[in-house]
């Protein structure tokens, strides 16, 4: 069998990427780069979270699929990428996810807000 060889490969691979986490998740195992979860290993596939132009592009050049959670595309950058594909273009694909959860979200801005107007007491 290819799948499980490929499978064992692919969990050394993202084991030794630094810093990286390893938890139990739905009887699998997940993959976090600090609080960030960037990779999850599927029955036949890994599962990865790309940010939106190398997602696009991976699309689009063919041997991956969107991940499909209850029938439904989630829309959050998550990526399914078959074992049995390109091994090279897997494990790229698996570092660049690692490193954009290393780079997490933009901090979010700061609003402006005024002082309350404070009356004076008599």
């Amino acid at each position: 069998m290819l799948a499980p060889t490929r499978l064992a490969l692919v969990r050394d691979q993202l084991a030794a990427l630094a810093p990286v986490r390893i938890r139990k998740l739905f009887a699998t195992e997940a993959f976090f780069h600090g609080e960030r979860m960037f990779a999850v290993l599927g029955g036949d596939s890994l599962i990865l979270r790309l940010s939106e132009p190398l997602r696009s592009e991976s699309l689009a050049g063919g041997g991956v699929r969107p991940f499909l959670s209850e029938h439904l595309a989630l829309m959050h950058g998550w990526v399914e990428v078959p074992y049995a594909g390109d091994l090279p273009q897997l494990v790229r694909l698996a570092h660049a996810a690692h490193a954009a959860a290393g780079r997490g979200r933009k901090p979010a801005k700061r609003r402006f807000r005024r002082a309350a107007h404070r009356r004076g007491t008599a």
